[in-house]
Formats: C-alpha cells, sequence, structure tokens
C-alpha cells in the first residue's frame, strides 16, 4: 500500500513539474536540417476512452524529448518505466482537434490531436424465452470475427454495448454457431456474392453540411484558403510546427514562412473545425517556398506520384532463356508452373518504353527470392487436380538471395538503374509473415519458438483461421508462420528487408499479409526504414495488404508504420457498383465517404483494378464468370476467353475512378489491355505485348491517357474530392486545387445520359478541356453509354 501511494506521490508530481515546465519554455526556431520526426506526422486519431501514445512512432530518438505541453482538456498518464508511452485521456468537453507539443534541444514540434467520434451504442436481441444458447455479433463492427462480440443476457435479451463511429455497418448475427441475419433489423443489403447482410445504423449519418476548408488562390508569398462552416477555428502547420495566419470572415491567409526556401520540398497543412467535425486535410506542397502548381515540379520521390503497375514477374516477359526451369511434372498443371518470365524481361520492356508510354511511375515486383523447386500444395473439386511449383513467389526460402529462376544480382541491379534512369521507382513485394518448410532459418530454428504453432489446443488444424487466429494461423502446412513477437525473428527479418533497401536502391516494399503480422514488427521495420532514409536520403514507400474493416486496415498506417495499405473496400464497392445493375452508385459515395473519414483525402492507399488473387475484371464484366460462383473452380473447369464491347467500356470506367480520386493508382498487369481469366491461377496468365486487337489497343489508349492526366494535373494529387451528383446509373465528381478544377462525368447505362455542370465550376471566363472528346453545350454534356467524361476546368 505504502509503495502505492509513493508512485502516486511521484506521477503527480511528475505532472506538475512538466505543467511548470511548460508554462516557462518558449518556442526555438524551427531547424529542417535536424528533423527529428520523419516526414510528416500523422494525426494522433483518440479513442472513445483512452489512447496509448508510442512516442517511438514519431521520433526517430525518444531522448531527445526534453518536455511536453499537452492540451488542457486531454488527461495524461506516465506509466513507470514506459518512456516510450504515455496514455491520453480525452474528457466530455475535449476539442475536436489540438495539438500536443513536444520540445527538444533544437526545436519544438506540433503534432495534431483528433478526438474520436464514436459514440455509445446498445445492441439488443430479444430472447423472452431464452431459447439460445449463444449470441454473438459478426461485421464490419468487429472484423467479422464473433469472438470479438459475445453478447450477454440479462433481462429476456442479448446484449451488448459498442464504440462506433457514426456510420453504416454490414453484419450478421451468430446464434448457437449460425451465421444468419438478424430477424429484428429489416435493413439488408447484397454481400457482393449473391447473399445478404443485415445493416446497422448507428448515429447521425445524414448529408448535413459540415465544416469545409478548401484552397483559393495564391497571391506571391501568401496562400488564400476558404471556409464553410459555423464558429469555426483552424489548425496551420508547416512541416510540424504551428504556425500563424489570419482569418477574417470565411477567408483565412497564410504567409509562406521564410525558411521553407531553403529546402526542395516542404508542407504546409491545414484544417477548419468546430465543435463537432473536422474538415479534410488541406495539404499544399511547397518547392524551394513556392507553391507547387506544375507536375513538371514534382518527382518520383513524391510519393503522390505513384502510380502502380503490379508485375507477376514469371508471367511478364521472358527475355533469358537460360534460366527457365518449368517442373514439367503430370501432377502439376502448366497454369501453376513456371512459364519463364524474368528479371531480363522486366528491364527490355522498361527500356523499350513500355511502361513511360502507358504512364506509370512505379513497379511492383512480385517476390523475387528464392522459393522452392519442389511441387506443394492440391487443389481437388470435381476431380480437377493440381499441385503448384512456386512460379509466383510467395513461399519463400531465403530472404536474401534471388531466386535464380527469375535473374541475379546483376539482373535486378539493371532493372533498378534502367526504372530509375526513365524516373520509375521499383518496389518489392516482401513476405514477412512466412516461409515455406524448407527454408534453412526455419529448419535450424522451428524448435526454438521461431514458428507458430501448427495446431490449435484443441488438436485442430491453425490454418486459413484468418479472422479467429489472425496473428498465428498458416497459410498451408507446408507454410510455416513466423513468430514475429519473438524479438529474434524480427530482429533478423526487418534487417533482411532492409537489405535490399541498402543493397539495390529499391524505393520501398508491397507487404503481404500485413494484418496477419503483429504491430510491433511493423513499428520495427519501420523505425529501421526511416534509419535508412536519413542515410540515403529517400523516403521509402510502404504499402500494405490487408482484408478487413477500415478500422483494422487504419491500425497499420500512419507515423511509424506504413504508409498506406490497398482498399479492397473500395474495390469491391467498384466492382458492385459497376457490374451489378441494381447496386447504383450510393454505395460507391458511401464507401468513398467511409474511406476519406478513416484515411484522409491525402491518403497514399493504393485502389485497383485488380490483383493476383482476384478474378479478372474483364471475365466478371462479361459474365463469363459469375460474381457469386467459386471463381478458382471457374478457371479449372472451362476456359474463360469472353470480352465484349461491355467489358471493354466497363474496364476503361473502373481505370477513369482509380486515375481520378484520392490515392494511389495500382494497375493489375494485363489490365491496360483488357485481359481475362477466373480466379488463381487462371488470373496469371502471360502478358500480351503484340498484335493487339482494335479493342484492346484502344483500351491501352484511353489508360495511358488517364495516366498522363493524372501526372501532370495537381488536381488529382492534392486536390479536394465533392460529390456533385448520384444517382443510379451516373456519379458527377470534382476534384479542385486552387484555380484548377476536375470535373469527372460517369454514365454507367446503356443509355446516353446528359449531365448538368453545377454553374459554380464554369463561368464565361471558364477555359474547359476534354479528355475524351465530349461535346460540351454550355452547362450540359451528353454522355453515350458506359463511358466517361474528365473536364479540366482553369
Amino acid at each position: 500500500m505504502r509503495n502505492s501511494i509513493s508512485f502516486l506521490i511521484f506521477i503527480l508530481f511528475l505532472l506538475a513539474t512538466t505543467e511548470s515546465c511548460k508554462t516557462k519554455r518558449k518556442a526555438t526556431t524551427i531547424d529542417l536540417t535536424n528533423n527529428m520526426i520523419h516526414g510528416l506526422a500523422s494525426p494522433i486519431k483518440m479513442n472513445y476512452d483512452s489512447t496509448r501514445l508510442k512516442l517511438g512512432d514519431y521520433f526517430l530518438n525518444v531522448d531527445s524529448i526534453i518536455d511536453i505541453k499537452y492540451p488542457k482538456d486531454i488527461s495524461h498518464i506516465i506509466k513507470k518505466g514506459e518512456k516510450d508511452s504515455i496514455v491520453l485521456i480525452p474528457q466530455e468537453y475535449t476539442a475536436t482537434l489540438n495539438t500536443v507539443k513536444f520540445f527538444t534541444k533544437e526545436t519544438d514540434y506540433d503534432i495534431p490531436i483528433i478526438k474520436s467520434s464514436k459514440i455509445k451504442f446498445r445492441y439488443l436481441l430479444p430472447d423472452p424465452n431464452h431459447e439460445y444458447k449463444t449470441v454473438a455479433l459478426a461485421g464490419e463492427i468487429n472484423a467479422w470475427n464473433p469472438a470479438n462480440t459475445p453478447l450477454k443476457y440479462k433481462d429476456s435479451n442479448w446484449e451488448t454495448t459498442l464504440y462506433l463511429d457514426p456510420d453504416k455497418y454490414a453484419y450478421q448475427v451468430v446464434i448457437d454457431d449460425k451465421w444468419q441475419l438478424d430477424p429484428n433489423c429489416d435493413v439488408k443489403i447484397s454481400n457482393g456474392i449473391g447473399g445478404h447482410n443485415s445493416q446497422l445504423l448507428v448515429g447521425d449519418v445524414s448529408d448535413a453540411p459540415k465544416t469545409q476548408l478548401y484552397t483559393n488562390e495564391i497571391v506571391n508569398d501568401t496562400i488564400y484558403l476558404k471556409i464553410k462552416g459555423q464558429n469555426i477555428r483552424v489548425l496551420v502547420l508547416f512541416q510540424n510546427h504551428k504556425m500563424g495566419f489570419g482569418l477574417q470572415n470565411d477567408n483565412l491567409r497564410i504567409i509562406i514562412p521564410e525558411i521553407a526556401k531553403k529546402k526542395k520540398r516542404t508542407y504546409i497543412r491545414a484544417w477548419a473545425y468546430s465543435k463537432t467535425d473536422v474538415s479534410d486535410e488541406v495539404l499544399i506542397p511547397l518547392d524551394y517556398g513556392k507553391v507547387v502548381t506544375d507536375g513538371n515540379q514534382l518527382t518520383r520521390a513524391d510519393k503522390e506520384t505513384n502510380i502502380l503497375y503490379y508485375v507477376m514477374i514469371d508471367r511478364f516477359k521472358d527475355a533469358n532463356k537460360d534460366n527457365d526451369h518449368p517442373l514439367n511434372d503430370p501432377e502439376v498443371s502448366p497454369k501453376a508452373d513456371f512459364h519463364g518470365g524474368d528479371l531480363s524481361g522486366i528491364t527490355e520492356m522498361i527500356n523499350k518504353d513500355y511502361f513511360k508510354n502507358l504512364g506509370v511511375t512505379s513497379l511492383w515486383l512480385s517476390p523475387i527470392v528464392r522459393n522452392p523447386k519442389g511441387k506443394y500444395g492440391l487443389y481437388s473439386k470435381n476431380g480437377r487436380k493440381s499441385k503448384f511449383s512456386a512460379y509466383h513467389g510467395y513461399w519463400p526460402v531465403s530472404f536474401t538471395e534471388i531466386d535464380e529462376r527469375f535473374g541475379t544480382s546483376e539482373s535486378l541491379n539493371s532493372l533498378v538503374k534502367a526504372a530509375h534512369s526513365k524516373g520509375e521507382n521499383v518496389f518489392l513485394d516482401f513476405v514477412a509473415n512466412h516461409v515455406h518448410k524448407k527454408h534453412p532459418v526455419y529448419q535450424a530454428n522451428k524448435d526454438k519458438n521461431w514458428a507458430t504453432n501448427l495446431y490449435l489446443p484443441d488438436g485442430t488444424l491453425n490454418t486459413e483461421k484468418w479472422d479467429e487466429h489472425r496473428l498465428t494461423t498458416w497459410f498451408d502446412v507446408f507454410l510455416p508462420t513466423l513468430n514475429l513477437e519473438n524479438p529474434e525473428v524480427a530482429e533478423m527479418l526487418s534487417d533482411s528487408a532492409v537489405f535490399w533497401l541498402d543493397k539495390y536502391d529499391i524505393d520501398g516494399f508491397r507487404h503481404d499479409a500485413t494484418k496477419h503480422i503483429p504491430l510491433s514488427f511493423w513499428r520495427l521495420l519501420s523505425k529501421k526504414v526511416n534509419r535508412e532514409s536519413l542515410k540515403t536520403g529517400k523516403d521509402y514507400y510502404q504499402v500494405g495488404e490487408t482484408y478487413g474493416t477500415p478500422e483494422l486496415i487504419n491500425s497499420y498506417i500512419g507515423s511509424g508504420l506504413l504508409d498506406g495499405q490497398f482498399d479492397f473496400n473500395i474495390y469491391d464497392a467498384l466492382i458492385q457498383t459497376l457490374l451489378k445493375d441494381e447496386t447504383g452508385f450510393s454505395l460507391l459515395k458511401e464507401k468513398l465517404e467511409q474511406s476519406k473519414k478513416y484515411y484522409g483525402v491525402h491518403n497514399l492507399m493504393g485502389y485497383m483494378t485488380g490483383n493476383q488473387d482476384k478474378v479478372r475484371f474483364m471475365a466478371l464484366a462479361t459474365g463469363d464468370v459469375a460474381l457469386d460462383e467459386d471463381g478458382k473452380y471457374a478457371g479449372w473447369s472451362r476456359n474463360i476467353t469472353k470480352k465484349t464491347d461491355r467489358g471493354y467500356n466497363k474496364l476503361a470506367l473502373m481505370h477513369t475512378f482509380i486515375m481520378t480520386l484520392p490515392g494511389i493508382p495500382v494497375i493489375y498487369y494485363g489490365d491496360e489491355i483488357g485481359m481475362t481469366g477466373a480466379n488463381d491461377p487462371d488470373n496469371r496468365r502471360d502478358m500480351k505485348f503484340d498484335n493487339l486487337n482494335d479493342s484492346e489497343y484502344s483500351l491501352l489508349q484511353i489508360v495511358s491517357k488517364l495516366t498522363h492526366l493524372r501526372r501532370n494535373n495537381l488536381v488529382f494529387l492534392f486536390g479536394d474530392l465533392k460529390f456533385l451528383s448520384t444517382g443510379k446509373n451516373t456519379i458527377m465528381y470534382s476534384r479542385s486545387y486552387f484555380d484548377k478544377k476536375a470535373i469527372i462525368l460517369v454514365n454507367n447505362s446503356d443509355k446516353k445520359q446528359n449531365f448538368t455542370i453545377p454553374k459554380e465550376y464554369i463561368t464565361d471566363k471558364s477555359k474547359i478541356f476534354t479528355t475524351f472528346g465530349n461535346v460540351l453545350n454550355g452547362k450540359k454534356i451528353e454522355l453515350k453509354p458506359y463511358s466517361s467524361e474528365v473536364l479540366l476546368v482553369k
């Protein structure tokens, strides 16, 4: 008891001392040369009750912090022995937006802190006769894992209390281990695969006007922004430092700091906020102290310029026949064997300007590390059988050696140098979750807690338990999941990742199976990557792969973690919207607003046309593969060959969306020409370069036009996002950045559609450029069936 009292007195003394220091300390000069925070500090997003702030996520050296100033309306606890961790506790009256100030010897830093918008929600399921033994919820509220939300029986009801953001959530109830729609919910929505889910409505999700902040004009060294809303306050940061501004009515004036002229790239960030909400962030890049207004001022080092192109090495281009080593085994279908593609083939296409002409700025290579030479796994259904080779690269038996079937150190160096000479980045697909059982590191340490257990305590296999045991489950019995909570394993593997950056001048990573790996590993890896940045001067891009809810996906993103992840929820919404006539664009708008809320409008999330684990868009658009059928079996049981004008047109619409929305566009190889195929491995056919038919060539030209449009117009990289109209078959939205505007119109119907441009977007003095040549008469434009238009307004 005496020790507890002593500790409490110590904490109170520490807080009191800290508070007294806060009042005496003055801000010091901004130092751009010795920045203790890597990049721009992402806002601290508070939880409903308490938030553990990991200082190491933000500061390269926590010991450099000599004082901290907290907002008066946020309590904090420093636990004994945890110098890297602070618990922040909001009050009922806590402001929606504020900053925490950190002092170092050189300067001070301001990190935004956003109050949680979650509300308390009580869920009830009546059961007056107590007929059910167990009840749980599973859905977007809890990553579809019923173990996360068991209900308790009380007063004739099964109940639970949830803390959720105001939103619409798809869910099911799990009654006595049986998943089903909620019998007390009248609202049901499509699950995208032929079935339905119930929908939970939490809080106010109306489209009522909210606080808005947007760019207006630039006059010399002064930036002017516009504000909409009531009782508004403003936060402006230069880099990670709070700065002054002028505010009069709805006009915000920001003078660019003189020190900005000393560095190539710096940023101004601004938010407006009220008592109830926070505006979208305004992000303004500076080039030696001048606002960036031209795409030519940007380089491949600016992450916002990334347009990713996924290359499955074995299926892309075979330039070196000497390293072709297919298994040629009767138990392995040719679809699942090596085809001969290699690094030299990719270099050949770089040198032929295939990627430059296409307009992509970054190549994402499938894993290049050494993989086993035998056959593993088994597909078996209705008499269709095949084992698999490791042609895809996702079964590593080395962390640092290049698979000889793809090339050598020299061929990778040549590829990277060729790409960089064309202004293109190279990202490696890094597999951290698992290894192949023949990996020598696993063989030497499998009895030393270096891998998770293949069997659960009840004796069942711990395979493909994606949600129930997501941090320990194995992908297959021959793919041990690494125990990355073991510090020795985590140190070894993170060092292996940095090896590729150091030796080959790689520009970043796509991380496989992100959600199956503990956050502690991503923190460790990102810290090492940021230290590598200090050494090389490069800012590396890291993007993860997580299937799940926005909250789960977002938990891996931010300072000290990853830059972004693939937004599969938007991909699914695009598939349903474009390919299911009854869906309409309201679903896409709803999901985009949701993504904007979680990741911000200026996010580095990946928005894709498809990937190696999905049925090809063309196959779905033509109906050759149904949305609700087993896509893998479709590829094994029949030839998927159908291509139609409707399929090409719908795929062009998919490209239009990913190239004009916020985030990072991602093209799955072959989607630029409308390749088809069912699911894995049928979606991994050999790339086609020659003898394109008219439809393939036409789509290629559309994609190239869209990529170059995006690269050359700042409005798509730093502009805001507003929805102007949303109908069942049509949508119109805008992107705005100072005096430049883009209006995107999409017609997803089989009939012509007329659009009326809002008068505030076009004046008599406006100069309007059409991307696809549609005729604009006054403020009206007509789009033919299944087509789009992008208007640039200046």
